[in-house]
């Protein structure tokens, strides 16, 4: 599934003409929708749980999550790239259709429900 998702930003990103590294900036954005869609789960078991974290705390696990998921996210996408570009590059046009419509939906509902959860879940004691 995400690998089709780093196809269509990828696809997109290709299309600007200032951007002259489309793959790289595609596992950039896929790694930051990553790192929003773990926020969101963790912010969710935190709320769940009750677990005060202190703000330190917070942002040296944010980091390191961070640069986790970017290490992993560049194995599994950008050293495949041309793996990855060739095989949904030969997909059907009306399976091109859903996985818009799916990529579009990842995008707009990853950044939705992690910035609703922040500001109205987290504790603003910071």
């Amino acid at each position: 599934m995400y690998n089709e998702i780093y196809f269509w930003l990828y696809t997109y990103l290709s299309r600007i003409k200032t951007n002259k590294t489309p793959a790289f900036n595609a596992y950039l954005i896929l790694s930051v929708l990553h790192i929003f869609n773990l926020g969101t789960l963790l912010i969710w078991i935190n709320y769940f749980l009750k677990y005060n974290i202190e703000r330190q705390t917070a942002v040296y696990l944010g980091l390191i999550l961070a640069l986790i998921f970017a290490f992993i996210n560049y194995f599994i996408y950008y050293a495949r790239r041309e793996n990855i570009i060739k095989k949904y590059n030969e997909h059907l046009s009306h399976r091109k259709t859903w996985g818009q419509i799916y990529f579009w939906l990842y995008v707009v509902f990853s950044f939705i429900v992690f910035f609703v959860s922040v500001s109205k879940i987290v504790n603003p004691k910071y």
